[in-house]
């Protein structure tokens, strides 16, 4: 059986550093909420910014990759109009991901 022997200040301070950084990240795993729900819109609410219309339809879930991609470039928000009148919502900015098509939620698109 191993035992273990805090005879020197570097056993002590190795094991306190370890103390400390099992304790952060049970603290991230378990007790800090890291989600940031500004980028999760409800479903069924009005869809914000300018429309990325596309040539196929959704179905729920993910479809065609990444066609948030040209908020990226200018930071301007976006969601995706599917040739079956449904939209989804592009993350917020800075942001650009089909958060929205990814987890099959959908928005209302302006009439």
């Amino acid at each position: 059986m191993v035992s273990l022997s805090f005879r020197t200040p570097f056993h002590t301070a190795t094991a306190l550093l370890f103390t400390v950084i099992l304790l952060v990240l049970g603290a991230y795993a378990f007790v800090i909420d890291t989600d940031d729900h500004q980028y999760k819109p409800k479903k069924g609410q009005p869809c914000e910014g300018i429309p990325i219309t596309v040539d196929y339809p959704f179905h729920g879930g993910m479809l065609q990759p990444h066609a948030c991609k040209p908020q990226c470039q200018d930071g301007t928000q976006r969601y995706v109009l599917y040739t079956n009148g449904k939209a989804t919502q592009c993350q917020k900015p800075p942001g650009c991901l089909d958060w929205g098509e990814d987890n099959g939620v959908t928005c209302e698109p302006p009439a």
